[in-house]
């Protein structure tokens, strides 16, 4: 193979409160408007439960020492590239006051809609895994967040390079 192989690995987080899920409106390139959950590529020097914690603040300003489970890991693969989307799941209580701390600029809103309201918008979700992993957490396919098991070998300088840039994005 005369190419290195390198998937594209999102974290995406369903937040819900009651019936409700926490959908972002983005605007991409052609300028139309797209919805998905939080979500983001992971980040080099982060395992996937830091990158999902990051992505859900960056994307919305909500901070959460954990998430109630894994809905799924999705596996795309396109004639352009292979995406790997990891999708966990977090149930709030109550509605947070909600902020855009996102650096590419990429989010314009947040809406809370039904499943109904879901699935009006299902065309214009960013990509049929964003429905697919709803539907997933609806029939109840919530699998514990152990599943996961990280093995962080970074070196001190490059964990103390890594926890640098984390204090330095959430300052902002």
């Amino acid at each position: 193979m005369s190419y290195k192989f390198k998937p594209v690995s999102v974290v995406s987080v369903i937040v819900t409160v009651g019936s409700r899920f926490l959908i972002v409106e983005e605007r991409l390139g052609n300028g139309l408007p797209v919805y998905n959950t939080p979500s983001g590529h992971l980040e080099h020097w982060e395992n996937l439960v830091q990158g999902a914690q990051r992505e859900l603040f960056e994307e919305t300003g909500i901070v959460t020492d954990h998430f109630d489970g894994i809905v799924g890991i999705y596996n795309l693969v396109q004639d352009s590239y292979t995406l790997l989307r990891t999708v966990f799941c977090l149930r709030l209580d109550n509605f947070p006051e909600l902020k855009n701390n996102d650096p590419d600029g990429d989010i314009v809103a947040h809406h809370w809609l039904t499943l109904e309201e879901c699935q009006k918008i299902e065309s214009s979700m960013r990509s049929e895994l964003v429905f697919d992993a709803i539907r997933d957490y609806l029939a109840g396919h919530i699998y514990p967040v152990n599943l996961i098991t990280v093995y962080n070998k970074l070196s001190d300088s490059v964990l103390n390079t890594a926890n640098k840039n984390i204090r330095n994005d959430d300052s902002m």
